[in-house]
């Protein structure tokens, strides 16, 4: 039976939750928020596991990675090209459920989602936290919110790892403890890079030039610490840090799936080097231009804006940095949030629902409409930025509420496939 016919349905009723529980002000108890998370994301798990598609980065790359890590290896130097660009941090995590899935006899279906599932759960208490208000209603929401059921338990994606780090770290910040927010988004660095967009709110949510720069500092340290691990746990010599660390930030330009890059490519799927070389100036004017015009936002409406501009400007993206902006957008609770949440959730849920099942010309033929259709993705979430908050809040008090029945967990990957045979994943 068809992904969307099997996962469609639970994932429109946690939308439409989501949204009724908006427009009415629900309040549920935390317990009840996290027992609906974690429903959601066990269900899509099972059903994942039991679809024969497979996202390619989840069944190939991420086993690969943990495969390497436990022979002694670095993933980054013996894998694929594309294969694994990142850290060592996250591939530790990897093996570590490789390991637990050994010993337990889980396929790596179940084990290989497990740790995505616990940090996306462990998301909503931060996410009632991060709230300027009504922090039951948010937790709620984002754990009905279809995308983040998605990229944990369908896709298997690392991405609640590095957001659960983020939000904690802002969270830690807003409180004035300088170091832990400085240690947290220094290991949200760690996971991916992408998640140097949100190290300006989290410094901007300290106070005091001394403060901002022990974040800096930490956030800085801990990705250099991980770098250096390389050494010790696996086969990297010193010398070839620097290499390593070049092949860490680069991209492998896989176009044609989202936004500008698309009218290149006939909304065909393609590597085109070129055009990352053109749209990665572009992307980093856009960031400045964004990050200078709302330089005097709250820092959450800074995140926001930061995250968001990146999404309309990039010319690449997989259906898992939609997740991105979310715990911010749904703590905000900005006005006209909601239709660009919406519209990610579609987009997102068409590529991993039905074009994954799909091959070959079957699979093009899919791929152009889908592609196109992200420009009303991208004028959705442009509408989405927080245009009044310029120079202050742009909705509720921008101070965070204080609810007092929720606890803060002690919380703590990814690329993909072949170009031209599936939607890409990172």
């Amino acid at each position: 039976m068809p992904a969307a016919i099997v996962m469609g349905p639970p994932l429109i009723v946690a939308l439409v939750a989501a949204l009724v529980a908006g427009r009415r002000g629900w309040a549920p108890p935390l317990w009840l928020s996290l027992s609906v998370g974690a429903a959601l994301r066990l269900l899509i798990m099972i059903f994942a596991v039991l679809d024969s598609a497979e996202p390619y980065d989840f069944k190939h790359d991420f086993t690969g990675a943990a495969d390497h890590v436990l022979d002694g290896r670095n993933p980054t130097l013996h894998m694929r090209e594309g294969g694994w660009h990142f850290l060592p941090l996250l591939a530790y995590v990897l093996a570590g459920q490789r390991l637990l899935g050994d010993l337990l006899g889980l396929p790596w279906g179940v084990v290989g989602r497990l740790v995505p599932i616990l940090a996306d759960l462990a998301l909503i208490p931060l996410v009632a936290r991060l709230a300027s208000d009504r922090g039951a209603l948010r937790a709620f929401q984002y754990a009905c919110v279809p995308i983040a059921v998605l990229v944990s338990g369908y896709h298997g994606q690392l991405v609640s790892i590095t957001l659960l780090f983020a939000v904690a770290a802002m969270l830690a910040a807003r409180s004035g403890r300088a170091h832990a927010a400085g240690a947290l988004i220094g290991l949200s660095l760690s996971c991916t890079h992408w998640s140097v967009l949100l190290v300006p709110g989290v410094v901007l949510s300290v106070r005091g030039v001394r403060s901002r720069l022990t974040v800096l500092g930490w956030t800085a340290a801990v990705p250099a610490v991980t770098l250096l691990s390389s050494s010790v746990f696996l086969d990297t010599p010193f010398s070839r840090l620097p290499e390593l660390a070049r092949a860490i930030i680069s991209t492998r330009p896989v176009v044609g799936d989202w936004g500008w890059s698309t009218l290149v490519t006939g909304g065909a799927q393609m590597v085109v080097p070129e055009l990352g070389r053109i749209g990665l100036p572009i992307l980093l004017v856009a960031l400045v231009a964004a990050g200078w015009w709302w330089r005097r936002a709250e820092p959450i409406d800074l995140t926001i804006v930061v995250v968001l501009v990146f999404l309309i400007v990039t010319y690449r993206l997989g259906a898992q940095y939609l997740l991105w902006p979310m715990p911010y957008l749904i703590a905000r609770g900005l006005p006209r949030a909601w239709p660009a949440i919406a519209a990610a959730c579609l987009w997102a849920a068409f590529g991993y629902l039905r074009l994954y099942e799909l091959a070959g010309v079957t699979w093009s033929a899919a791929h152009a409409p889908w592609a196109y259709s992200s420009f009303l993705a991208i004028a959705l979430l442009a509408a989405a930025l927080p245009w009044g908050a310029r120079h202050g809040s742009a909705g509720p008090a921008a101070e965070p509420a204080e609810p007092a029945d929720v606890p803060e967990p002690a919380g703590a990957g990814e690329k993909g496939k072949q170009a031209g045979s599936r939607p890409h994943s990172l």
